[in-house]
């Protein structure tokens, strides 16, 4: 059994983890390669490129990308741009959710600041792929190149083919599905049972494929009450038993109030399940983590609560506008904040405020949910509103609001308790022996 995703981005991770917690461990391969998977997650770019890692492998920082000479790279928290004689020739994104600054993929323009190309980097810090766009912005193919440079994979994207050189043999493909098909019949993996998460290329995969017996769709999206043709295609595959699993409770109640009646037997409702670090202790203690010094209404709100105390920490050097907030008493800031205090500050505070501007950083959100803080923010800020419950977010203008949101469950445990549970119904919490009945009862024993 597997598990195959088309990227691995939230959801995925969320529904990675859920199974594993659930003590089904099997592999799981992604098929588009964003340089940055887990090392034991599979994909078809690693395998075909004999992915290689070493022991002094390091990611690459922001000023370390190659320029031309005379070129230069100014940067900040959030982007960093690449300068000749006054013109922007390049910009340089980071990687989300890791390491300070750390070069995600890199931007190229032409001499008129068109976008022709961009660079994509791995986490051991090598340039492993690179796109080329036309003068409308639109990718045209894209390389996949080994550790030596040699070119792996070509993916064309006008006429939708793949071209693989793999053992000294190329390989054509007529479509992304039919790559990925051959891709896993090269594996020494029980492919049978699969399970998905998306009706784009993993449809396909199951759709046209003869070697899946059972297959599992956790359809993690929203339909907007418009049942998904492909959901309908794979139930009526005969030569696949299909499931489909919905975590979440809105949209399953959605699903089947407009899906025929004959599917309904085949559709589950479940959830998901988090590996919590803590139990939250209802304490006074209040986190932020920022990269920008834009907090709106931060001062007015330690002024108003001085019952609460305020941990705000950044990656650098605090300006003088954050620093000035050090004479209130009930405020403690950590400029430069190493990984060490964030562990100790995540375990100490109970609630997590989502309210600065600019990029999230140290992977805030996820790791408040998975504290057990509650986390309350602005709708102008919020960085991640799929961990965070409606009620908890407040229009900026209203922040008002948010102060008496503190003064209640300051005062009332009850209430404290209930914004909490709010938030885990809103991250779609199930019972680990209910989610586990679920699964055996689709797929049986492990």
């Amino acid at each position: 059994m597997i598990n195959l995703f088309e990227t691995f981005n939230d959801a995925s991770q969320k529904l990675q983890q859920s199974l594993y917690l659930a003590d089904y461990r099997h592999p799981t391969i992604v098929m588009d390669d964003n340089g940055f998977l887990p090392d034991d997650v599979i994909s078809p770019y690693k395998f075909f490129a004999n992915y290689k890692q070493f022991k002094d492998d390091t990611p690459t920082f922001f000023n370390e990308v190659n320029i031309p000479p005379l070129w230069e790279i100014a940067g900040n928290q959030n982007i960093a741009e690449i300068i000749d004689n006054g013109k922007v020739r390049g910009r340089i994104f980071y990687r989300e959710h890791f390491k300070n600054r750390i070069v995600n993929f890199v931007e190229w323009f032409d001499e008129k600041e068109h976008l022709r190309s961009v660079d994509h980097y791995t986490k051991e810090g090598f340039k492993f792929a690179q796109t080329v766009y036309d003068l409308e912005k639109k990718p045209i193919l894209k390389t996949y190149v080994n550790r030596e440079g040699k070119e792996v994979i070509y993916e064309n994207f006008v006429t939708k083919d793949i071209v693989l050189d793999w053992k000294g043999q190329s390989y054509f493909f007529a479509s992304k599905h039919d790559f990925i098909i051959f891709f896993l019949n090269q594996l020494d993996i029980d492919i049978s049972k699969i399970i998905i998460n998306s009706l784009a290329t993993p449809f396909f995969v199951l759709y046209y494929s003869d070697f899946v017996k059972q297959a599992v769709l956790f359809w993690q999206e929203n339909s907007e009450s418009h049942v998904p043709e492909n959901m309908k295609l794979l139930l009526d595959k005969e030569q696949c038993q299909t499931s489909v699993i919905i975590p979440d409770k809105q949209e399953y109640e959605r699903i089947i109030s407009h899906i025929e009646e004959n599917y309904m037997d085949s559709i589950q409702s479940t959830g998901y399940l988090y590996n919590y670090q803590r139990n939250n202790k209802y304490t006074k203690r209040i986190l932020n983590l920022t990269n920008s010094d834009d907090i709106p209404y931060i001062e007015e709100l330690i002024k108003l609560h001085p019952e609460f105390e305020f941990h705000i920490g950044a990656l650098t050097e605090m300006s003088s506008k954050l620093l000035n907030l050090e004479q209130y008493s009930n405020v403690v800031l950590y400029p430069t904040v190493t990984s060490k205090t964030v562990d100790r500050l995540f375990k100490k505070c109970d609630i997590y405020l989502d309210v600065n501007h600019g990029g999230e950083i140290l992977n805030a959100l996820e790791r408040a949910m998975l504290n057990n803080q509650l986390i309350l923010g602005y709708k102008e800020t919020i960085h991640r509103p799929s961990f965070v419950a409606d009620d908890n977010i407040i229009s900026m203008e209203h922040y008002h609001d948010l102060s008496n949101i503190l003064n209640i469950i300051v005062k009332n445990k009850e209430q404290f308790k209930e914004r909490l549970k709010q938030q885990k119904l809103h991250n779609n919490q199930i019972d680990k022996r209910q989610f586990k009945k679920t699964l055996k009862q689709i797929l049986g024993s492990i």
